[in-house]
């Protein structure tokens, strides 16, 4: 397993997203086809929306792959849709599924649609058939086999025995006791992200809502509709964690719907619940009724897939590498079952987008990544959204600790992976944060429950990838070994927290990485980099050097062979000693024909040996499996555990087992059985330092970090050991050959060929810097093959380099040019030449781009690709489903001024202040500017403005005209777009609409354009008009022709092709002086860029004191943690922050 186990503690269920929903396809072209893979799926609010997004005159199929560990968040999903094809009353859809109580009407609907679902569901063959099955897929049978269980449960659950139903009765009422008790009246911040740039307004509203939720368990506003749901709702009582109440604290029906428009365009102080709830169960219908028209189109499959991520992830890639249906993978843990695919020949196995949900808080950032990017296509732009949601050290700087979740440099991680986050390349973002930012700042020092929302956009470079020196690239990733693992010793553990041993303690036992996780990151970074065997060789023999040499880690001993099997299980790398052919026949392989170097170790642990773990209900310490003699201690963190019976088979010179599953799980009576793979030699006992086998025992312990110490080691021992075995207790232990994993060949990634008109492009080499941590520069060789440019090159020609996109040079001889393409932005006005003019080669070398302050790099912020002409950096939206912004609100300055406004990062407030010469940052105070004013908020008593004329400061020239139609709520990007027309003039098409054209003039509002800011709005143009366009280009389009987007960024010249030009413009014709130039506008869609909270700081300038908010002017000396506007606010805080930040580091490392 590439995570820790952990022991699960307290299971909760996750049946409604705590998140709003969101466009899955905004990074992906309008017109082709898509399969896109949910991964954590959760509800299907994410699918319905994308649907919803979706243009209607929208032709291109979508195809959904959902993988969820939990059975029922996968049959309820489903459920829901039956519900929604066979066009069931949609209110009564609505309260089955989010209502956690139901009248009797909804009830006896989710029943009998409950026995229609089970009677089409006793074979694949026979769901493929029913009137689900043409849209409805189910990946597996044995998801099939999940989903028959839970609806028949369903179906069953109010005729059980009295006995049996009311104890599933009583913990509903006293779980929701319990909740009402510990939340019944508490500011819950995280039921108003659905608000988006409003969320602060709507923290007391949402509040309240919740609580009714909890109290009542159904959204309804009147008391008779409430009174009257006395029905527990079947589909939340059965889970993986058993029957009863297992539903997540934080569950609220309206946190997966869009509710800023709702409180942006109500007048009153606050709406109300019946007004949030009559947009949610409007937008509830919007989006199913999009699913129905899919379905009856035949333009959408939803497949379902019971798997664990990393487990299912896994498979996939087996199943599409070999075309094996039959694996050995688990489904996940806890379960012995095996993952075998239905041979369905059109399910996708690559898949062009990829959403994680929140999975990087619960997997590892790592993890996620490494298991779900080899899914992505060999060719074509694979997008992968990352999203995080809780934070577990809480500081002032947690929105920048994205990047250190990769513990190494960001760019050299993105250049190992293949692919880039769009923002962290760009500078910008296209989604707004800010309300994420302000609500983070306000409870981060407070509450318990901090949570702060960031989702990343990922995607591939289609370059191939570069060639790295083996010896750097081991050194590199063996200081990524040191940082992973380091903390594993306490003293540096302790060294490193210090000043927040709290937090640190609390959460030290939820480790996301063990020793798998870096053997599979070792694979992943091979394959990704198509390193020879060879080379590899050279690289790991590097790391392995590095690591024999390094005493600093004195528990990574314990592990040491743990990490030398894994890598020779997964063929990552075979130390000398796993060459032998056969082990000494001896101990538990006396009988044995052969011993092969890995063996797999099951060892049975009775239940009474657990209580120890469940007695609270809420530990979840990490569980290791170990070795244990007189001279040898080691531990194996890659267990995969289930309860239930096992038994030997085969024959004495070749064991197998058997296993019986206890179907009651947890709740069951049978043994928890633990398996691992070790080197067998350790139990032979031939070797220095090897224990004899008849005292070796095998182990079952925490794992020794500090939280589970301190909880455990006065009732365990000082090996915190769970249970343990004699090796050659045959009733307690299980000994059979392993045989490493198959070794999958390296992919060949199909990249479009780089020569061009000078020559061929070598493949690009990264070289460190001294230390190994930086990526310093890219360098490539052109070999010159063109004749031309051999004579050129030979007479002395002149040779010159410009950049033409972030990762993107243009090489050009006198004349003759061609494209250099990197694997990562570069800073092209930094390159080096060397030049060889009687051997014929052109070496181009460049920086990384690893910063975004005024680094002097020059190439368009807002590319295009003509290979798809999608834009790169901005996301794509369907402005005609998009609600619209009420400029009448009284509440309309309070909000949206401060949203716009704080698009700046704090470095741009300097710059700006200063007028430092920055064109982003000028083309964000120009939006800001139009948005401003378009919305009538500024100046102070303006009315609207609806026409911009962006006017050069230095020539007094305009030549681009803007058209604000409507303002308009970019409700999963929470955001607001304007949504609007350009005109772009030239002379002389300034000459044939004169006439009209001067009519307009007085009602137009100049944006003053700052130094160089006009070249910057010729770029973004196209992608403002690219990221909303329903048209498609024509064969004549200027850009295909002309191999330029923008075409032009000179004045008075049009940087736009004519293909969009009157089309899409209807609403022109609403506003009389605009109709007659509606035939040279085209439609875009224009909204703030947010600065980057992982790169720069966002927001204030001065940090607050974290008493009163007032500027602080010092923070704590010893601690360096808090901020304190004067001793007054100090004095009040003290007992606080001393029992956080003092207290508890000297009670837990004394």
């Amino acid at each position: 397993m590439a995570q820790p186990l952990f022991w699960p503690g307290k299971r909760y269920f996750y049946p409604i997203g705590n998140t709003s929903a969101v466009c899955l396809a905004r990074d992906a072209p309008s017109d082709k086809d898509l399969s896109l893979l949910l991964l954590g799926c959760g509800d299907p609010r994410n699918i319905l929306f994308t649907l919803f997004s979706e243009p209607k005159s929208a032709t291109r199929k979508l195809d959904f792959t959902c993988i969820d560990f939990e059975p029922a968040v996968l049959a309820r999903n489903i459920l829901l849709l039956s519900l929604v094809i066979d066009n069931k009353p949609m209110d009564q859809i609505f309260n089955i599924f989010f209502h956690l109580y139901l009248e009797p009407n909804p009830l006896a609907l989710l029943v009998s649609q409950c026995q229609v679902l089970v009677a089409a569901s006793t074979t694949l063959t026979k769901w493929r058939a029913s009137i689900y099955g043409s849209t409805l897929h189910m990946s597996s049978e044995h998801t099939l086999t999940q989903l028959h269980i839970h609806w028949k449960q369903y179906s069953g659950m109010h005729t059980l025995p009295h006995s049996k139903l009311q104890s599933i009765l009583t913990s509903f009422k006293t779980t929701m006791a319990e909740y009402q008790a510990e939340y019944g009246t508490g500011f819950m911040v995280h039921t108003s992200r659905s608000a988006g740039p409003l969320m602060m307004f709507a923290g007391p509203t949402m509040s309240d809502c919740f609580h009714d939720y909890w109290k009542h368990g159904t959204t309804f506003v009147s008391s008779s509709r409430y009174s009257a749901a006395t029905l527990l709702n079947p589909t939340f009582a059965y889970t993986q964690a058993g029957i009863g109440c297992n539903v997540h604290y934080g569950t609220d029906p309206r946190t997966a719907f869009h509710l800023a428009p709702v409180f942006a365009n109500n007048n009153n102080a606050s709406p109300s619940h019946a007004d949030i709830m009559k947009a949610v169960r409007a937008q509830f219908q919007e989006w199913c009724a999009a699913f129905q028209v899919y379905h009856q189109k035949k333009q959408c499959i939803v497949r379902v897939f019971f798997a664990d991520a990393i487990f299912g992830t896994r498979a996939l890639k087996i199943y599409r590498d070999s075309g094996i249906t039959k694996t050995r993978t688990p489904v996940c843990q806890w379960r012995t079952d095996s993952i075998i695919f239905d041979k369905d020949k059109d399910a996708p196995l690559s898949f062009d987008i990829i959403d994680t949900s929140n999975l990087d808080d619960h997997l590892g950032l790592l993890n996620v990544i490494v298991t779900s990017v080899p899914l992505l296509p060999f060719q074509g732009n694979g997008v992968l959204y990352l999203e995080s949601l809780l934070v577990r050290n809480s500081s002032e700087d947690t929105p920048k600790d994205f990047a250190k979740k990769f513990y190494a440099d960001l760019s050299v991680m993105c250049v190992l992976f293949g692919l880039c986050p769009v923002d962290f390349a760009t500078g910008y973002s296209s989604r707004g944060n800010v309300h994420e930012l302000i609500a983070y700042e306000v409870t981060h020092r407070g509450s318990a429950l901090v949570q702060f929302h960031q989702v990343t956009t990922w995607k591939t470079i289609q370059t191939d990838p570069p060639i790295v020196d083996s010896r750097q690239l081991g050194t590199f990733l063996y200081d990524l070994y040191h940082t992973l693992f380091e903390e594993e010793d306490a003293s540096t553990f302790w060294q490193k927290h210090r000043m927040n041993s709290s937090q640190a303690i609390a959460h030290s036992s939820l480790s996301y990485y063990c020793r798998e996780s870096f053997v599979l990151l070792l694979r992943f970074i091979r394959d990704r980099l198509q390193i020879s065997k060879e080379d590899w060789i050279a690289v790991l023999d590097r790391f392995t050097q590095i690591h024999m040499a390094d005493n600093s880690m004195k528990m990574d001993t314990l592990r040491f062979q743990d990490f030398c099997a894994l890598m020779h299980y997964h063929g990552v790398y075979t130390m000398d000693v796993y060459r032998l052919d056969d082990n000494p026949r001896v101990g538990p392989f006396r009988l044995w024909t052969r011993v092969p170097p890995l063996v797999r170790v099951f060892l049975k642990v009775p239940r009474d040996k657990l209580a120890l773990l469940t007695k609270d209900g809420i530990a979840t310490p990490t569980l290791e499996a170990g070795m244990r003699g007189q001279r040898m201690h080691n531990m194996f963190s890659c267990i995969h555990a289930a309860f239930g019976t096992i038994s030997a088979i085969g024959s004495p010179t070749d064991p197998k087992v058997a296993f019986e599953e206890d179907q009651d799980g947890f709740h069951g009576s049978k043994p928890l059985v633990i398996s691992f793979v070790m080197p067998a030699m350790l139990l032979t006992g031939h070797g220095p330092g090897y224990d004899d086998p008849e005292r070796i025992s095998i182990t079952l312990a925490c794992n020794s970090n500090p939280s589970n110490t301190w909880l455990y080691v006065k009732s365990l021992g000082p090996y915190l050991e769970v249970h343990s075995a004699q090796l050659l207790d045959k009733d307690s232990v299980l000994v059979i050959p392993e045989q490493p994993l198959p070794v999958g060949l390296n992919t060949t990634l199909q990249v479009p060929s780089l020569s061009g008109s000078i020559g061929s492009q070598s493949t690009t080499s990264a070289t460190f810097n001294e230390e190994n941590d930086l990526i310093e520069v890219f360098s490539t060789r052109i070999t010159v093959e063109d004749d031309k440019a051999k004579s050129v090159l030979q007479s002395g020609g002149q040779i010159s380099v410009k950049q033409i996109s972030f990762g993107t040079l243009e090489l050009n001889l006198e004349g003759i040019s061609q494209p250099i393409s990197f694997p990562f932005p570069v800073v092209g006005v930094k390159n080096r030449l060397r030049i060889a003019r009687k051997s014929l080669w052109i070496e181009v070398i460049v920086p990384l781009r690893i910063s975004f302050t005024q680094d002097g790099m020059t190439a368009n912020p807002f590319p295009i690709p003509l290979s798809d002409l999608l834009p790169w950096s901005i996301h794509r939206i369907n402005l005609d489903c998009l609600p619209t912004v009420d400029l009448r609100s009284k509440k309309l300055h309070g909000w949206l001024n401060p949203h716009v406004g704080a698009a700046f990062s704090k470095r741009e407030v300097k710059a700006r202040k200063k007028k430092e010469i920055d064109p982003l940052m000028f083309v964000k105070d120009s939006i800001h500017s139009i948005m401003v004013r378009a919305a009538g908020i500024q100046p102070k008593g303006a009315s609207t403005q609806r026409i911009f004329a962006l006017r050069d400061k230095a020539t007094n020239n305009c030549d681009t005209v803007i058209f604000i139609d409507q303002l308009r709520f970019d409700l999963s990007s929470h955001t607001v777009i304007c949504d609007g027309f350009v005109l772009p003039l030239s002379r002389a098409r300034l000459n044939t609409i004169m006439q009209h054209f001067s009519k307009l003039v007085p009602s137009m509002v100049n944006v003053g354009l700052d130094q160089g800011e006009i070249i910057s709005w010729k770029q973004l143009l196209p992608a403002l008009v690219e990221r909303c366009r329903t048209w498609n280009h024509l064969n004549s389009c200027q850009y295909i022709h002309q191999g330029n987007v923008p075409l032009t960024t000179d004045m008075e010249q049009i940087p736009l092709c004519t293909c969009g030009e009157g089309k899409d413009v209807q609403k022109m014709s609403n506003f009389p002086s605009w109709k007659p130039l509606a035939k040279y506008c085209t439609r875009i869609a224009l909204s703030p860029f947010f600065g980057v909270s992982y790169v720069e700081t966002i927001g204030k300038t001065d940090r607050s004191c974290c008493v009163c908010r007032a500027k602080a002017g010092f923070t704590c000396p010893t601690c360096k943690k808090d901020r304190y506007c004067g001793k007054i606010c100090q004095k009040k805080d003290w007992q606080r922050h001393k029992e956080v930040h003092h207290d508890a580091f000297a009670k837990y490392s004394a």
